[in-house]
């Protein structure tokens, strides 16, 4: 991929997208001649524009001459030319102090999270969610059905990390014993990670016409399983300086207002998208437009992973326009991440990383 751009392509994209992030304002041959690193007339940059925005890296708004970068082309200057640094000493003096007070005062893991969020948005001016230290996804290893009552029965699960979780559910007085341990077998072939002999494969199809006239009841019991999989606490996530959107010039169009407005109100949503991502090992993830999940297309998501009490993990992230500053908020989400995981496990000394 990186192959696709001659060297000078790749200097006029990179300098491209700089000066939009920088400015907010579209890019024109001439404007970016004055300076550009390389030495070349504002007739032949205006060609490799051209070339660019015909390969899908730039585009020309309607109301401007100049060019801005596209979801394509904000992907290969992440991936490829961008130089992703530490924060200056003055931004990383400040995150120890963060540390020091969380030290000295004792603080909750709660405000400790809140305090680190909080100061994300405050140093990159776009809005901030954090999920809290969650267990790592682990599959299910059985899932049992257990009589307590005529109409009630324990719904009993087990993960691979050995997590146990039960909940009452309402069964037909009707339905026996044998009826819930069918209703058992179906539900482990159906949500467990498991591999069935032959003759397991047989009673399973034997049992699923047995109890055709329980189908209703499977089908709410599968859900039940699924969603306390994925249901988090109210508290899972924390939501900071969303305020910040309406300071982008992106966001003065009332559509895109009102958009910012529903995208406030889709707290599971975003809660789903940061527990999906813990699946990702990576320290650090970079999703660009239509990549990050949301309803908004034209919005980034980066997000970083940090550790928790008793191996357990979250992420710190920051949500903003396209033209975000993507080497600031990787460098500040990078110090952010591991000065939590620090925090959080006790250590109380911190290196230079």
């Amino acid at each position: 991929m990186e192959d696709i751009l001659n060297e000078r392509q790749k200097t006029v994209l990179k300098e491209v997208c700089e000066s939009f992030i920088l400015t907010g304002i579209p890019i024109g041959s001439r404007v970016l001649s004055k300076s550009s690193k390389l030495s070349c007339s504002p007739a032949t940059l205006r060609n490799e524009m051209a070339d660019l925005e015909e390969m899908g890296f730039l585009c020309s708004p309607h109301t401007s001459a100049g060019r801005v970068p596209t979801e394509k082309g904000y992907r290969f200057y992440v991936n490829f030319l961008v130089e992703f640094e530490k924060i200056g000493q003055k931004e990383d003096n400040l995150i120890k102090k963060i540390a020091d007070i969380s030290k000295e005062n004792s603080l909750k893991q709660q405000d400790i999270l809140k305090s680190a969020v909080k100061y994300a948005c405050e140093k990159t001016h776009l809005a901030g969610v954090l999920l809290v230290p969650q267990q790592e996804h682990s599959e299910l290893r059985s899932v049992k059905l257990f009589r307590i009552l005529s109409d009630k029965a324990m719904l009993v699960t087990v993960d691979d990390s050995g997590n146990i979780s039960n909940e009452i559910v309402t069964v037909p007085t009707e339905t026996s014993d044998d009826v819930l341990e069918k209703l058992s077998v179906l539900l482990n072939a159906q949500l467990c990670n498991k591999q069935y002999h032959q003759y397991e494969q047989e009673y399973i199809e034997k049992t699923r016409m047995l109890i055709s006239r329980y189908n209703n009841l499977l089908s709410q019991l599968v859900k039940k399983v699924q969603r306390a999989g994925s249901e988090s606490a109210e508290d899972s996530i924390f939501m900071e300086g969303f305020l910040n959107f309406f300071d982008q010039p992106e966001f003065n169009d009332p559509n895109k207002m009102k958009q910012m407005v529903a995208l406030l109100n889709q707290k599971d949503n975003l809660l789903n998208l940061l527990a999906k991502s813990l699946e990702s090992k990576s320290e650090i993830v970079v999703n660009i437009g239509s990549d990050t999940g949301l309803a908004i297309k034209d919005m980034s998501l980066v997000t970083a992973r940090y550790q928790g009490p008793n191996s357990t993990f979250g992420k710190i992230g920051l949500i903003g326009p396209l033209r975000m500053n993507y080497v600031n908020v990787v460098a500040t989400l990078a110090r952010l991440s591991y000065t939590l995981s620090q925090l959080l496990l006790g250590n109380n000394t911190f290196s230079d990383e």
